[in-house]
């Protein structure tokens, strides 16, 4: 049997809580002192290689959809035969691989051990666990199913995180999302977190309204299937606009560009009471019934109009799709 290679990068008995911001798979965040238990440690294993880590030596982690499945409860009815009889509504199973980036820039990419981090925010305090895999009740959507997609600290080591440049030929605000995790990268001018590897969906919003990457090609039937989808999405959103759709061709996996807004009553007691938001959704596709089932979303931009107002103008242009990288930068090559 291979031995286990066992690397321990550090060792401490306790370690101090960082300043940090976690980023749910719903887009949520949350924003406080964060710590793991007392004596514990971030485990990752990568092959036949486990990395054991301390928050010190960590500047962020994140986590990404490795693969989905749904599945359902079965047994062999007669003994000594290979048929399955199933049972039950379908629940849903998500294997997550987690990308970890340490304080000098290098990556280390694998599966966490399941690990229960605390944040200790102003008002509330918080237990956020990151784990390997999650599994679903019956009849349960993989949207249901919220993992943090990203825990970022923001203290001083912020500053070694490489950055990409991207050269859009735009001005206005420009914000990223990785493709599989939906995580959000939001830049500073023209810098932009790196995406450790991942493609990026990339939108600039300036006075004209929002710009999005999107491809040129027409997913005729999917995009029939996701329209006929969206009426059954329970949403605060009451109006949502369907801008585009794009399968990814290895995965599988169907993206929408959304813009939502809410048109009914809500709780906001101002002038401007009614939010929007442009966003991507993520959805899962099975080619065999042709179900779609919304397994994650993340927005670009966001914001709140008065009533009778509406949300900016959006456009999908496949100029910004085509972003390759070159030489630490991202540009229309």
């Amino acid at each position: 049997m291979t031995a286990l290679l066992l690397w321990v990068t550090s060792l401490v008995v306790a370690q101090e809580p960082r300043p940090g911001i976690v980023q749910f798979s719903n887009g949520d965040t949350v924003a406080g002192q964060i710590s793991l238990t007392p004596g514990a440690e971030l485990k990752v294993i990568a092959g036949m290689t486990l990395s054991t880590l301390t928050l010190d030596k960590v500047q962020e982690i994140r986590l990404a959809p490795e693969e989905e499945t749904l599945e359902q409860k079965w047994r062999f009815p007669v003994a000594g035969q290979t048929r399955k009889e199933k049972w039950g509504a379908p629940y849903p199973v998500r294997h997550l691989r987690a990308t970890v980036v340490l304080g000098d820039g290098k990556t280390l990419a694998g599966h966490l051990y399941t690990t229960v981090l605390y944040v200790e925010g102003p008002e509330q305090n918080q237990k956020v666990i990151l784990e390997a895999k999650q599994r679903g009740k019956e009849g349960e959507t993989f949207a249901a199913l919220v993992y943090p997609a990203s825990v970022k600290f923001t203290d001083a080591t912020i500053a070694t995180e490489s950055t990409i440049r991207l050269q859009t030929e735009m001005h206005g605000a420009l914000v990223a999302l990785t493709r599989g995790a939906l995580v959000r990268l939001e830049a500073t001018g023209d810098r932009l977190p790196s995406p450790l590897g991942a493609e990026l969906f990339v939108a600039v919003q300036n006075e004209a309204g929002i710009t999005v990457g999107w491809p040129a090609d027409h997913y005729g039937a999917i995009t029939t299937a996701v329209r006929a989808a969206l009426p059954a999405v329970r949403d605060f959103f009451d109006v949502l606009g369907l801008h585009g759709v794009w399968r990814e061709p290895v995965t599988g996996d169907v993206y929408s560009l959304m813009l939502l807004e809410r048109r009914g009553a809500t709780t906001l007691n101002a002038e401007r009471s009614q939010p929007w938001r442009c966003e991507v959704w993520r959805w899962k596709y099975e080619d065999t019934d042709k179900r779609l089932m919304v397994a994650g979303r993340n927005y670009f931009f966001r914001g709140i109009v008065a009533r009778g107002e509406h949300a900016p103008a959006l456009t999908a242009s496949p100029k910004l799709w085509d972003l390759k990288p070159a030489d630490g930068e991202i540009g229309n090559k």
